[in-house]
């Protein structure tokens, strides 16, 4: 019959780091995450660029599709949910790319 050995070290699952890698605030985290602080920071930040993103971008696709589009009302209310579709699909990827990219920093 095999022993069962008593190893002191920690398992892969439970390894903690006890500071955040980005601010290096004194804080108890599992390994690669960041603090609550950090987090709010980076989302918040990361909606703010995505916004100003989205917006811009919107405003010069809407101002193409209302160019391009014919003055039917059908037409125009397809380029009007095309818009709001396009900001909201922007938005959403910008805010990733951004928020991923400031963890990585």
């Amino acid at each position: 019959m095999l022993r069962r050995t008593s190893s002191l070290t920690p398992s892969f699952g439970v390894l903690r780091e006890k500071e955040c890698p980005r601010c290096h605030r004194a804080v108890d985290l599992a390994l690669g995450e960041l603090c609550a602080v950090c987090e709010r920071e980076i989302r918040g930040r990361s909606a703010r660029a995505a916004r100003w993103v989205g917006l811009g971008t919107t405003l010069a696709f809407g101002g193409y599709v209302m160019a391009v589009l014919p003055p039917q009302q059908g037409a125009r209310l397809i380029g009007a949910a095309a818009t709001v579709t396009w900001y909201l699909v922007t938005r959403r990827i910008t805010q990733r790319i951004v928020a991923e990219w400031l963890r990585g920093r």
